[in-house]
């Protein structure tokens, strides 16, 4: 039987719509297992603790700490999580997160991957276990994670933190980061 134009553009249809189910399909394996992933915390020593610090000028950004090693996280991850283990005082608190992908580098802008602010009213803090949810963009694998600090206060505050994080999984189509921050256009 000889095959018609109509045929062909049959043909194409179905392997157009079959590649939509698969993508489909695929994504929806990826949400679930983003929001069925299974969870790392760091530090992972329970006597270790991240001390971020805020510069002495309100509302003034510490220099960047270490919260998790470069090539530590084979894999794509991300921040879904902070916990406020222990505070100086009682102010509101501005954590920013980034990642960088050389060892001595602090995050670029691009690299910031996401920031959470709380107010702490007492000290020491009430539910120093309660996980802050955090939206956070992902990062490389073997990325280096670093958090800074600002306060509300003139003092150089300190807040003890731990992360939470979770393996990262694409969808199809995914949308580029921006390189600015936070949203330009």
């Amino acid at each position: 039987m000889k095959k018609t134009w109509l045929d062909t553009l049959g043909q194409a249809i179905i392997e157009q719509v079959e590649g939509v189910v698969d993508n489909t399909i695929a994504n929806i394996a990826t949400l679930f297992h983003h929001i069925h992933s299974r969870t790392r915390v760091y530090p992972q020593d329970v006597t270790a603790t991240i001390t971020l610090a805020a510069n002495a000028a309100a509302n003034t950004f510490g220099s960047w700490t270490e919260i998790i090693p470069i090539d530590t996280v084979d894999f794509e991850y991300m921040c879904e999580g902070i916990v406020i283990e222990g505070v100086d005082g009682a102010t509101t608190y501005f954590i920013q997160l980034g990642y960088s992908l050389t060892d001595g580098d602090d995050p670029t802008t691009a690299q910031i991957v996401g920031e959470r602010r709380v107010r702490i009213v007492t000290v020491p803090i009430a539910r120093a276990t309660e996980s802050l949810e955090i939206s956070a963009m992902h990062c490389p694998a073997n990325a280096k994670l670093w958090g800074r600090l600002k306060t509300a206060s003139t003092d150089a505050d300190e807040a003890e933190i731990s992360v939470i994080v979770v393996r990262h999984t694409s969808i199809t189509n995914h949308l580029a980061h921006l390189a600015t921050w936070p949203w330009g256009s």
